[in-house]
């Protein structure tokens, strides 16, 4: 006999899968928002909700003479996350392995007679003892995310000045602001972009024809941009060469070539980390037709497309 509450189950597992995959990049960009503070309260709902489900399939299973399996998967898979975020990959894990159990309902070893009368869940006290504890730990934990998230905000509410304190509206809209004549300004060669202490500055240009090896595209030429990045930000900061592109008339390419004049090739800015006050210089390497229109394009922000143009030439 099959139990159409364990196909419900398999379903919302899947479903819970999607969402604790999602969470990853929630959470992620939830903490660099809030300064390593996150909330995700409604993945946590979502997975207390799969163990409700993942025992009432498991009850059922149990009088059916299904295999448990994949509902103890599913308890175990969805309480891991519920718990913590931390756990979300092992609890995909196991509920892809329960969702298979699940579908599948193989007869359970040593399995009897199926009863002719199963007593509704509802009418089960044991269950509602797991939904009673599964409420009171999903709003615990929600309830002490959702607090560290506002302990990060309240941190922050004022800003002491030497005239006194301003609100937070005050300065996160004067720091906006600031933020947007900094994002919004068009640079020239040798002007620095200073966003939020991060700075970025093209010292000089230069077109190359390659060699015999390494020859650019008909009517292009290798561009080779010296840039300097500074960090006065207070703490470590990334640099990586994919957070700029070469513009061509609008066509933004990578800056990853390779033009075979060693004075450009050995001195390419690679990834890595500035300490506090530290600044690296080297070239940014593309190709492109020197008589377009050329702009390097700087991504302040992964998460937001907004680029910030230096004209070239």
């Amino acid at each position: 006999m099959k139990s159409k509450m364990n196909i419900w189950t398999a379903a919302f597992n899947i479903f819970n899968c999607l969402m604790l995959f999602i969470s990853w990049f929630v959470v992620i960009a939830q903490a660099i928002a809030n300064n390593g503070n996150t909330s995700g309260g409604f993945f946590y709902l979502v997975t207390w909700v799969g163990v409700i489900l993942n025992t009432i399939s498991l009850y059922y299973a149990k009088h059916l003479n299904i295999s448990i399996v994949g509902p103890v998967l599913g308890i175990i898979g969805s309480a891991l996350s519920g718990l913590s975020m931390i756990f979300a990959f092992p609890s995909i894990v196991l509920l892809i392995i329960s969702v298979v159990f699940e579908f599948l309902q193989k007869p359970a070893k040593n399995a009897s007679q199926v009863s002719d009368v199963v007593v509704p869940w509802y009418k089960v006290w044991w269950i509602w003892v797991v939904v009673a504890v599964s409420v009171i730990l999903s709003i615990a934990i929600i309830s002490v995310s959702s607090s560290n998230g506002s302990k990060s905000s309240s941190s922050n509410s004022d800003v002491s000045t030497t005239q006194g304190k301003t609100s937070s509206s005050d300065a996160s809209s004067d720091s906006k602001s600031t933020d947007d004549s900094v994002l919004n300004k068009q640079y020239k060669v040798g002007e620095t972009i200073n966003y939020k202490g991060y700075k970025v500055t093209v010292n000089d240009i230069k077109y190359d024809d390659g060699d015999d090896i390494n020859t650019p595209k008909s009517g292009n030429k290798y561009v080779a941009i010296n840039v300097t990045i500074q960090n006065d930000t207070g703490d470590k900061q990334d640099y990586n060469p994919y957070d700029f592109k070469l513009s061509a008339d609008g066509n933004g390419t990578d800056l990853d070539e390779t033009t075979g004049n060693d004075t450009y090739d050995n001195n390419t800015i690679d990834s890595g980390t500035l300490d506090e006050g530290s600044k690296v210089t080297g070239y940014l390497i593309g190709q492109a037709n020197p008589n377009a229109k050329l702009k390097l394009e700087y991504q302040p922000d992964f998460f937001d497309n907004h680029t910030v143009d230096i004209d070239l030439n």
